[in-house]
């Protein structure tokens, strides 16, 4: 396995002789296991919905606003 953050070894680090674990990078240092992978796929996922709702938002306004009419510059003498 390859580490996210800087593509470095991944090795197997025992938390709890015989019992947890996780992946730490030899590069690095970053710790994953199976709880901090989950959480980041949900913040993924909320953020690409969030980028979702906004690009949506401002189609939307764009339509809206170009259905309305624009006054006639008026010049000033």
């Amino acid at each position: 396995m390859t580490c996210d953050r800087c593509a470095g070894c991944l090795v197997r680090d025992d938390i709890y002789p015989g019992a947890r674990w996780w992946w730490k990078c030899l590069n690095c240092g970053e710790r994953v296991d199976g709880a901090i992978l989950l959480n980041r796929a949900e913040q993924e996922l909320a953020e690409a919905r969030q980028r979702e709702s906004m690009e949506r938002d401002l189609k939307e306004w764009s339509e809206w606003m170009a259905k309305v009419p624009l006054a006639p510059l008026v010049s000033i003498p």
